[in-house]
């Protein structure tokens, strides 16, 4: 999906939300291969997205509400027509026939679907890597066009949304660290601030930071004036408190999360026998270095082994593909 993201990331300027695909995009490339379905489902998925937020931003009597109840072929054809009409150079008949393609998909991911839906057990039919790659390649395609003409429109400039890691806001996070005596050590007090009170990180910014900057002042070095604020507290003791209060919730989530990751891995190993700590460290490996498990591994971590090779064909292939998505379902766990 290189032209897709290249396209998108030569255009954050003024699109910074298509960003949001690159989500989608990982999922694509991480199950071309291990899981063509689930490919193939994420590249509809994709392409449906896509059509979804170019026809709201161009089509004011569109709703979310209206759009979400269009199916697929439906939401191509309006995206074609609407393009059609705002670019001059776009070719008619040739994203007509990538609507037959995008229709397609969306009736391979009907049947074949692994996810949405909710499919019946055992499946008989399942795409093979070859074709979820073509798939994925035909895609990229397909987007890299329709995005290439739909940021040749003229949009206003998106409103300021400041991203942390951004050079030009280094020096901001710094004048931020160095206005407070932080007392967690090994943390930034601008990434904390950023990531528990985001609306407080980009008032300080417009407000202090432009307004001093504006005027000349110095920052490095200058002493914290102790302006009162709410219950008698100064500006900074103010900030340093919702800090200390965002770390501490995002401290509990994060144990909360890894609490139910253990409970899920545990109820896994119970079900098909298998030795938990092996299994969590596994798990571990996988969410790194995002590599299925090979047959042996699953085999190695049995604590019944099959008593035949016709016994581990059948049962191994399922303990990996039910991993995985339970593994999936543990990422996303970990990421919230």
């Amino acid at each position: 999906m290189e032209k897709t993201k290249a396209i998108i990331l030569g255009n954050r300027s003024k699109h910074s939300h298509f960003e949001e695909y690159f989500k989608i995009i990982d999922i694509i490339e991480q199950h071309e291969n291990t899981n063509p379905d689930i490919c193939i489902e994420s590249c509809k998925a994709l392409i449906e997205g896509v059509s979804k937020t170019i026809l709201v931003n161009l089509d004011s009597t569109r709703t979310k509400e209206i759009i979400d109840k269009e199916d697929l072929p439906k939401l191509f054809s309006s995206l074609s027509t609407i393009l059609g009409e705002k670019c001059e150079d776009i070719e008619g008949d040739f994203i007509s026939r990538f609507g037959q393609i995008v229709k397609t998909i969306g009736e391979i991911r009907n049947k074949r679907s692994d996810i949405s839906h909710g499919r019946m057990a055992p499946k008989f039919v399942y795409s093979s890597a070859k074709f979820s790659s073509t798939v994925k390649q035909m895609t990229d395609s397909i987007l890299e066009y329709i995005l290439t003409h739909y940021f040749s429109l003229e949009f206003p400039a998106e409103e300021s949304n400041l991203k942390y890691y951004l050079e030009d806001l280094e020096d901001y996070n710094n004048w931020l660290d160095e206005s407070v005596d932080f007392p967690i050590k090994k943390a930034r007090y601008s990434k904390v601030l950023y990531d528990t009170d985001y609306d407080e990180y980009e008032t300080r910014y417009y407000d202090d930071f432009l307004k001093e900057k504006e005027v000349g002042e110095e920052v490095e070095g200058k002493e914290d004036v102790a302006i009162e604020g709410e219950n008698g507290l100064t500006i900074q003791e103010k900030i340093k408190q919702i800090i200390l209060d965002g770390a501490e919730k995002l401290s509990k989530t994060n144990f909360d999360a890894e609490q139910r990751v253990g409970e899920l891995l545990k109820e896994f190993a119970q079900k098909w026998k298998l030795d938990f700590d092996d299994l969590e460290e596994l798990y571990n490996d996988y969410y790194f270095s995002e590599k299925p498990p090979l047959r042996d591994e699953i085999v190695n971590i049995m604590v019944t082994k099959p008593e035949n090779l016709k016994e581990r064909i059948e049962i191994v292939p399922i303990i990996i593909k039910e991993f995985l998505e339970l593994a999936e379902r543990l990422n996303i766990l970990r990421i919230k």
